[in-house]
């Protein structure tokens, strides 16, 4: 039986020790200008984030977005965006083909994701 567990245990943690399979990537994207925010942006970064925001609606129509978010840390404004892609190039060319990021109101990175639990938001408090 501790033989059993033993090898059990090897086999499990030589699993864990490999890299993950993954079909999403996390998108962390930041705007390139110092000082950006929702309240001092240009006439040219309101219409490419109009076309930011059509462009993630267009892929979670297309199944290829599970998420997108802002993140406000006092530090400086972040989004995240998790998307379905097969590859490091199908993500990389999901961030590229982004009008904020193509238009360098935005630049970012993707780094493999895998969602482990999911859970909808709650509404806010009044």
């Amino acid at each position: 039986m501790k033989k059993l567990l033993l090898l059990a245990t090897l086999l499990s943690a030589s699993a864990f020790a490999q890299p993950p399979m993954v079909g999403q990537y996390l998108l962390r994207v930041e705007p390139v200008r110092a000082g950006f925010t929702f309240q001092n942006m240009t006439d040219d970064e309101r219409r490419l984030l109009t076309e930011h925001a059509a462009y993630l609606k267009g892929l979670l129509d297309q199944g290829k977005l599970t998420l997108a978010g802002q993140a406000f840390d006092p530090k400086g404004l972040f989004g995240i965006i998790v998307v379905n892609a097969s590859n490091p190039q199908e993500a990389a060319a999901l961030l590229n083909g982004d009008p904020g990021v193509k238009g360098k109101v935005f630049r970012g990175e993707a780094v493999p994701f895998r969602t482990v639990f999911f859970s909808a938001a709650a509404p806010a408090a009044k």
